[in-house]
């Protein structure tokens, strides 16, 4: 088989970590971190703020981390990859016979140093983050350290996702944030990180897979900042969710539901060998498509995704997140 590429999120399909929220929440809290995820689902599919992308959680974190005396050094000490059950021999079989990943992950970029080319993923783009470049004084980081206890006592904020609209009682706390992130902190010093952190997360995820110009794109997503990558493989060839939240049902094709990172490879396998013919075998449980890998699918379930079915699918995916994700799963 000549060389298939693949295009893939790393945190859900391949590990389990949300690397921004662990180290947010040994910094700060996980609280902490989830108020900025919420904002940042706020921001990206509701108010669809200008030059915002779905996972900019990550350049919103970076200032506070700054703050907190977090060095390049520190990430990758604090990067403790767990992997996805089965995830380096699933894409160790993918890449034994042609298969190509190319991971695309809002992750910073230290974290997926340490922990894709461990299982042999060796295309990355990922979001890079030198905090030592950015120097605060004494009284920015301690207003900076201030406010995320603030954000820390926020209210949840609450979306109505089918109708794509802000739940009423959550508008103080986006308020809150609108104010301190474009009115002040857009002026201080540690602006200048906000306006400088490019994390690969929504458009940009999309942008990196058409710069392959594939022609049929087999994507693999499972939250918020995978969804414009979904939709783009969507219209031209398979978009896969793998264990993924509302936001990546209601954009990929293929739910795949599953313990094992061998559900993404019979799914590549089976769109590269047949087509939309054998995904349907896959559905239907022949699993002779992918005959190498077939006792490796125990318990996993392939559907097709559709209007009437979706929300049914995005409840039982969103089910085995949390299994499999633990508290990471919660997350936009």
């Amino acid at each position: 088989m000549s060389v298939f590429t693949f295009f893939t999120d790393w945190e859900g399909p391949w590990v389990t970590n949300d690397f921004a929220y662990e180290v947010a929440s040994h910094f700060f809290s996980p609280t902490f971190f989830e108020r900025l995820s919420q904002y940042d689902d706020y921001l990206a599919y509701v108010a669809k703020m200008p030059g915002y992308n779905a996972g900019d959680t990550l350049r919103l974190l970076a200032p506070f981390l700054v703050a907190a005396g977090v060095t390049s050094a520190k990430l990758k000490e604090l990067s403790k990859p767990v992997y996805v059950p089965e995830a380096d021999e699933a894409m160790g079989h993918l890449i034994k016979r042609g298969f190509e990943p190319v991971v695309i992950s809002t992750a910073y970029i230290q974290f997926l140093e340490v922990s894709a080319a461990h299982i042999g993923a060796q295309t990355v783009h990922g979001t890079n983050f030198v905090p030592e470049k950015y120097p605060l004084p004494k009284e920015e980081r301690k207003l900076l350290l201030k406010a995320a206890s603030e954000i820390e006592s926020l209210d949840e904020i609450k979306l109505d996702i089918e109708k794509g609209v802000l739940n009423e009682e959550s508008r103080k706390s986006v308020e809150w944030l609108d104010e301190f992130f474009w009115k002040k902190l857009s002026k201080m010093q540690a602006g200048r990180i906000l306006d400088e952190v490019t994390v690969i997360g929504g458009r940009r995820k999309r942008e990196v897979v058409e710069s392959y110009n594939p022609e049929n794109p087999v994507a693999i997503g499972d939250s918020i900042s995978d969804f414009e990558m979904l939709e783009y493989a969507k219209g031209k060839g398979l978009a896969v969710s793998f264990n993924g939240n509302e936001f990546a049902v209601r954009h990929s094709t293929l739910a795949v539901i599953s313990e094992t990172a061998f559900g993404n490879a019979a799914a590549v396998v089976a769109y590269a060998k047949e087509g939309i013919a054998g995904i349907n075998r896959l559905i239907e449980g022949d699993f002779g498509v992918v005959e190498e890998i077939a006792n490796r699918l125990k318990g996993t379930e392939f559907h097709w995704i559709t209007p009437e079915n979706m929300e049914e699918i995005a409840e039982k995916s969103k089910r085995m997140r949390r299994r499999i994700r633990g508290e990471a799963g919660k997350l936009g």
